[in-house]
């Protein structure tokens, strides 16, 4: 055997080796299936009207919440926002890309501002939450005006609120590290 021969063998063993190894990792990341949205739990399947609806109602809860000077809850409604805002975000389709981009960038604020709010529940903070609350419905009035009118003019719908997760505190308003 010529050592061309014995280079070209041990070529071709070398490329069934490399293709062995690297041909369960290229099927696996195929079928491995995508992460759901962080939106999915409260508002995967769920008619766009139902999250708009449950947006609102949480922006309304928040209201009375801070009007007698109470934060409980406000913490899960303002998560409730936040999750609608991506949801609708994600699932409204608009034909018009001006009013599309428009819309996308008023859920991308209230779901930022949502979470401005969520953090000074956690941390006992009812000026900062009212504030935050402030500018929280301002964004969802914005959104409000550029939203397809199917979804607004809707019958009143059975609505859904998201909990508050990841953000365990103590009495002082500390971050608490979750137990394993």
């Amino acid at each position: 055997m010529t050592a061309a021969m014995k280079i070209h063998r041990l070529l071709a063993l070398l490329f069934a080796l490399a293709a062995a190894l690297l041909a369960p990792g290229t099927r696996a990341a195929e079928t491995k299936p995508a992460a759901a949205p962080e939106w999915a739990g409260p508002f995967g399947g769920a008619a766009l009207p139902v999250v708009w609806q449950s947006a609102a109602a949480a922006s309304e809860k928040i209201d009375t919440a801070l009007a007698a000077k109470q934060l409980d809850g406000v913490a899960d409604w303002a998560e409730t926002i936040h999750l609608a805002a991506h949801a609708l975000e994600d699932q409204i389709k608009i034909d018009d890309p001006e009013r599309a981009k428009r819309l996308k960038g008023a859920f991308e604020q209230a779901a930022k501002i949502a979470d401005d709010l969520l953090d000074a529940a956690h941390h006992n903070e009812a000026d900062k939450a009212a504030e935050a609350q402030r500018r929280l419905k301002a964004a969802l009035a914005l959104a409000k005006a550029r939203l397809p009118k199917e979804i607004l003019a809707a019958p009143k719908q059975d609505v859904r609120f998201a909990k508050s997760a990841g953000h365990a505190h103590d009495e002082k308003g500390d971050h608490v590290p979750k137990k394993k």
